[in-house]
């Protein structure tokens, strides 16, 4: 199955933030962090969050409707 990127960015805290918002309207997140750890102050890279595709629409609502 091929999981769908639902939001991208370079804040961690928030990338955790919207990560735990969609998992408490019950939907399975994967959290890939594409950021280089020993380079971490040059923001390179983005942590990117993935969730099954029949799940991508209400994600992508709950996402907007909060403002994140």
């Amino acid at each position: 199955m091929e999981w769908v990127v639902v939001h991208k960015g370079n804040n961690p805290n928030l990338s955790e933030i919207v990560k735990s918002i969609l998992e408490d309207n019950n939907i399975q997140v994967v959290l890939v962090n594409k950021m280089d750890s020993m380079h971490k102050h040059l923001m390179n890279g983005e942590i990117e969050l993935h969730v099954n595709p029949e799940n991508a629409i209400k994600a992508k609502y709950i996402i907007e409707k909060n403002k994140l």
